[in-house]
């Protein structure tokens, strides 16, 4: 059995959510990839919303962001598609960002990747929403097409067109 940190717990539940869903997340599953009782994770995480929100920022803290150059608008569109095509490797990562950043229990990172390069927060919170609305649809749109449901193809130029015309309006 390894030591248990939050951050470990942050890593098994990426794990579980990358190989069975979002919906097979739970306390009793990481515990049990721990081999220990549910009541160990405690001292680590409050309740499952928190080890959601830690799976979050432990997701997007181990992306390599570029420092900020002369050209914001490059920079905002850079980072916009690092976090839009991590959102969308991670099977339900869109969905669960989506959840934790309406609760408050994480995220914060992505706000701060953004905000950084962004003009205004009016600007931060538009590309968020489409960021993660975005993903989420195609994310649902992946799901469907695995099951064998005709939907349109997803694809990464409209969620671009859509970044461009948010930045340049």
């Amino acid at each position: 059995m390894s030591m248990i940190t939050r951050d470990e717990l942050s890593r098994v539940g990426l794990r579980l959510l990358a190989n069975h869903g979002l919906a097979d997340v739970s306390m009793r599953r990481v515990a049990k990839e721990f081999d220990v009782a549910v009541s160990a994770l405690y001292w680590h995480v409050k309740d499952k919303q928190s080890l959601l929100g830690a799976m979050v920022d432990q997701l997007l803290t181990e992306l390599h962001i570029a420092p900020p150059t002369d050209n914001w608008r490059a920079d905002l569109i850079g980072r916009a598609e690092l976090l839009y095509t991590t959102l969308l490797d991670t099977r339900d990562a869109a969905e669960l960002t989506a959840s934790v950043l309406a609760l408050g229990t994480g995220g914060t990172r992505m706000r701060e990747i953004i905000d950084e390069v962004s003009p205004n927060t009016v600007t931060t919170d538009a590309i968020m929403s489409l960021l993660i609305g975005h993903a989420t649809l195609n994310q649902q749109r992946m799901q469907a097409q695995a099951l064998g449901i005709d939907v349109a193809p997803t694809t990464t130029t409209t969620f671009r067109q859509a970044l461009d015309l948010l930045i340049d309006s």
